[in-house]
């Protein structure tokens, strides 16, 4: 199985700019699942409004924020072990 990111993606290589992207992915995940929320509420199945379409587009987005939030915490996890003392 792959474990690299993407070849388009370029992931920081100190610390505190990891950190800062992970809590950016954060942010966005929170936002991703108030938007998924927000419209599986906002269907009425007798009145025939449905947002099949959206919802899985927002799922599809989170799925792909929730993968390249796990390859941030790897770097980051791998700088603060590259920067431990033994």
């Amino acid at each position: 199985m792959e474990t690299n990111p993407p070849a388009d993606v370029s992931l920081p290589d100190n610390i505190p700019d990891v950190e800062a992207l992970v809590a950016r992915y954060d942010r966005e995940l929170q936002s991703a699942d108030a938007e998924i929320a927000r419209l599986r509420s906002a269907e009425d199945l007798k009145k025939g409004i449905f947002f099949a379409s959206e919802i899985h587009a927002a799922v599809q987005m989170k799925n792909s924020l929730t993968v390249q939030r796990q390859f941030a915490v790897n770097r980051l996890n791998r700088l603060r072990m590259e920067t431990a003392p033994f």
